[in-house]
């Protein structure tokens, strides 16, 4: 947990933004939502627009997405544990190398 919200680089926390950065990770590939995540699926077809306007209702898990692609910059990864960490991969000698 962050002790300040969600906003982009820039400051900014626009819905439009928002939703079209995540629009286009899905289309570049680089968000991907498991086909076993019916709910979001499930929202993401809901979601329209009346008017103009973005109809937030029932959006909650798009807008946890959305959010944690604004925050993505603080993101980070631990060390996997292991024997094979920080260690040299080494390969046996073949008779052919």
């Amino acid at each position: 947990m962050l002790p300040f919200h969600a906003t982009f680089p820039d400051g900014g926390n626009g819905l439009e933004a928002g939703l079209a950065d995540m629009l286009d990770r899905m289309k570049t590939g680089r968000l991907n939502v498991a086909e076993h995540l019916a709910e979001w699926g499930q929202e993401f077809r809901l979601y329209h627009r009346k008017d103009g306007r973005v109809v937030k209702e029932q959006d909650d898990l798009l807008s946890a997405t959305r959010y944690a692609l604004m925050m993505l910059r603080f993101a980070k990864t631990e060390p996997a544990p292991g024997k094979w960490f920080g260690r040299r991969i080494e390969y046996p000698k073949m008779g052919w190398m």
